[in-house]
This record gives structure tokens, C-alpha cells and sequence, in this order.
């Protein structure tokens, strides 16, 4: 079992700086980590009633005056103190392993990790810190920024760490919360027969593409909802909307039961899609099947040794790009648990796991692993691929702020009704 350290970790933070308010915060944020779950029902709606946006995540108190050697010193200080527990880390993949043994070799700090995904993760981290044991991550990696949103920052479960030591090389608007990187879903097609592919999003809901549009079972791929309910933002059902009308020259008529044009489009283009167990699967079907075959899946499965590459094109290579939006992303978010006792442990790992060095130690191991986009701006793309930026500028992204709000309004239950 873990042993409580938050005293250890006070005497540590007074002697590596004496103006560090560390602990402090900590303990702050720990008398109310674990109140809110226990909200009656009347409590939640009126918080709802009253609150405008999702809660944002918990900053951490400003270590600026730290410098990186002082950092590394308190976390190895931790590590080696008596009675000190594993450092853990939660998250959807197990590459984190390879993190983690980077981080040991760097720093001689020994850790621990948790790999699994969707909600079973979140439900595992959830209950553990509702119950407050010291038998839980110190940080996580999660993506579904529903999930994200919903069950751990409206919560105050995670705070926000920016190392201050990169700040000026992680994209901005990946910054709070942060997000370590980014996975990319694109349309992409088999291109025998001189297949050419799309102009135009909106030729995907055509009777020609019935039963040859293919896409993961979205019941089995959450990041695959949150795609299809971010089209009913007023963003991108507008964006959905000029599109339409630069493919049949007219506004587009919405059905009853459609409210936006992103509505519409889920409806039509759902009815053609035939769903596939794995994206590995489903990219290795597609390159053996016929020509003008269209998949959506995750752009590094391009690589995988049973797909023939030769076959099959990304649809955003195009020239012109299809109108509309090429395919997808979404975040993977970086948080320190708040009520950690290694905080200066977290810190750093999350330092180094946002460096070049900790990024390439378990994400760009070789080069099929494309389709990895970290938000440090100085970590470029492996050969053949193509930057974050230019990404951003042809998927769609997903908003941690509508999201909720879309499931709220009921956009699941339409989208299981479109996939009957």
C-alpha cells in the first residue's frame, strides 16, 4: 500500500525553496477533492442552472521561481525519501510504459503504470479518488474530452500543469487544459480503378457510397461519438451547411427531425456507413477491397504490415481538399492528479514527457508512427506525415465545452437512432 507523503512533501518543498507554496495548495484542494460526487440531485441541477460553462481545470499553484535543476532535485528527493510510495500513471496506452522507463533512465525515478481505455478507466480513477485511497495515479493521460470534462475537471479530480521551462513552445490554445498530443482519424480511400476519392464531404451521404463507406462500431469507440456530435455545433453545421451549398447550388432543406445542417449530415451519412469491429481491420479490408471504397480510421494503421499502402490515399492530400472537413482529432489531455503526494515527481514527468526526448520515447519509436502530433511546436512530424497545424486546418476537433452540452441536449440518442 502507499503511505500518505504530503508532510514529507513539505519538508522536501521548504528545503529545495523556501517560497514554494506546494503543499499548501494541495491541501486545499484535497477538502473538497472528493465533496462533489456526493451532490444530491436537487444540488447538481442547480449548480447546472447557475453555472454557464464546464468548471475549468484546477491550476497549479506558479512554480516560475523553480528552476528545472531545482525541480528535478525535490522529485528525486521524493522518490528516495523513507516510507515513499509509487509514482503512477494512468492511461489509455500502453506505450506510456516506454515513458516511463525513459523518465527512470533520465532521472532514476521508479514508477508504476495502468493501461486501459474509455470509460472503464475513468471508472477505476473516479471511485479511487472518491474514496480517497493512496492506491491511484499521480498523473493521468486520458482522452474523450467528454469524459475529461464530465468526470474528472468538473470535479477538481486534476490540475492543470504548465511546465513553466516550455511554456513558450506548447501551442497556446493546448494549454489549459494541456494536451500532450493529438490522434488523427482520416477518410481514406482505395484509390484502384482511378478512384479519385471526394471534392465534397456531402458525396459521402450519396446512394453511390451506400455500403462502401466503413467506420469503427461507434458504440465501441467513444472519440467516434464525440466526432459525429461535434458536427452539430454551430461551427461546423455552418461550415456543413456552405458546403452543401457549393455541392448542389442551393440551401440545404433540413428534415423535421434535424435542427442544423450538422443534424442532417449525421443522419445521411450514417445511413450508408457499415461498421467495422477495428481500425485495423477496417484499413486492411479497405486496402483489399474494391476501388472507391472509402474508410474512416486512424491515419497510422497506414503503416501496418497487413495493409497495402500502394492502394489506398488520404483523403486530405488532395488537391483540392474535400469541402467540409477531411476526417478527425482529438486530444490526448495531461493532468496532474490533484491529490497527489509526489507532486514534484508529477511535474517533472509531465516536463518530460512534453520534451522531445520523453514525446519520441514512446510515441515516434520508429517510422510507422505516424499520426502523432505532439503541442510542443518544436517536436516535428515523422517523414511522409504532416504537421499539427495543418491538421487543425482540415479535421474536426473536439470541444470540451460543447461536448457536454450536445450530450446534454440529447445528440447521442439521435445518432443511436441514425445508426438503426
Amino acid at each position: 500500500m502507499r503511505k500518505t507523503k504530503r508532510a514529507l512533501a513539505c519538508m522536501l518543498a521548504a528545503a529545495v525553496l523556501a517560497s514554494m507554496t506546494a503543499c499548501g495548495s494541495k491541501e486545499a484542494s484535497n477538502d473538497t477533492t472528493a465533496a462533489a460526487p456526493a451532490e444530491t440531485t436537487v444540488a447538481k441541477e442547480a449548480k447546472e442552472e447557475t453555472t454557464e460553462a464546464p468548471a475549468e481545470t484546477t491550476e497549479a499553484a506558479s512554480d516560475d521561481e523553480m528552476t528545472l535543476e531545482e525541480l528535478i532535485k525535490a522529485a528525486q528527493d521524493e522518490a528516495s525519501a523513507p516510507g515513499a510510495g509509487s509514482f503512477v500513471v494512468y492511461a489509455p496506452t500502453s506505450r506510456i510504459s516506454k515513458a516511463l522507463d525513459a523518465f527512470k533512465e533520465t532521472y532514476g525515478i521508479e514508477s508504476e503504470y495502468y493501461n486501459e481505455s474509455g470509460q472503464d478507466l475513468y471508472t477505476k480513477l473516479t471511485t479511487e479518488l472518491e474514496a480517497k485511497t493512496k492506491d491511484t495515479a499521480d498523473v493521468v493521460l486520458m482522452q474523450d474530452s467528454y469524459l475529461f470534462q464530465t468526470q474528472l475537471v468538473n470535479y477538481d479530480y486534476v490540475t492543470n500543469y504548465v511546465p513553466p521551462y516550455l511554456a513558450d513552445v506548447i501551442i497556446e490554445e493546448d494549454q489549459a487544459p494541456l494536451v500532450c498530443y493529438y490522434y488523427n482519424k482520416l477518410f481514406i480511400y482505395n484509390n484502384t480503378d482511378g478512384s479519385e476519392g471526394i471534392t465534397n464531404i456531402w458525396q459521402l451521404t450519396e446512394e453511390a457510397f451506400k455500403g462502401k463507406l466503413f467506420m469503427k462500431d461507434i458504440s465501441k469507440e467513444s472519440v467516434n461519438k464525440n466526432f459525429l456530435a461535434m458536427l452539430t455545433s454551430d461551427a461546423w453545421a455552418g461550415k456543413l451547411a456552405d458546403a452543401y451549398k457549393e455541392q448542389y447550388g442551393a440551401d440545404i432543406t433540413l428534415d423535421e427531425d434535424c435542427e442544423n445542417a450538422g443534424y442532417q449530415f449525421i443522419k445521411k451519412l450514417l445511413a450508408n456507413v457499415t461498421f467495422g469491429s477495428g481500425d485495423g481491420d477496417i484499413a486492411t479490408e479497405l486496402s483489399n477491397g474494391l476501388g472507391g471504397n472509402m474508410g474512416l480510421f486512424v491515419y497510422s494503421k497506414l503503416r501496418d504490415d497487413s495493409v497495402d499502402q500502394n492502394k489506398l490515399s488520404v483523403a486530405a492530400y488532395n488537391e483540392p481538399q474535400p469541402a467540409g472537413f477531411s476526417g478527425f482529432m482529438y486530444p490526448m489531455y495531461l493532468q496532474m492528479v490533484t491529490s497527489t503526494d509526489r507532486p514534484y515527481t508529477s511535474k517533472l514527468f509531465i516536463y518530460f514527457l512534453m520534451t522531445e526526448d520523453g514525446f519520441k520515447s514512446a510515441f515516434q519509436t520508429k517510422a510507422a508512427d505516424i499520426g502523432t502530433y505532439s503541442t510542443n511546436t518544436m517536436i516535428a512530424p515523422l517523414e511522409g506525415d504532416k504537421d499539427l497545424a495543418f491538421w487543425k486546418e482540415c479535421l474536426v476537433s473536439e470541444d470540451p465545452v460543447y461536448l457536454p452540452e450536445a450530450y446534454a441536449g440529447g445528440v447521442l440518442d439521435f445518432i443511436t437512432y441514425c445508426t438503426q
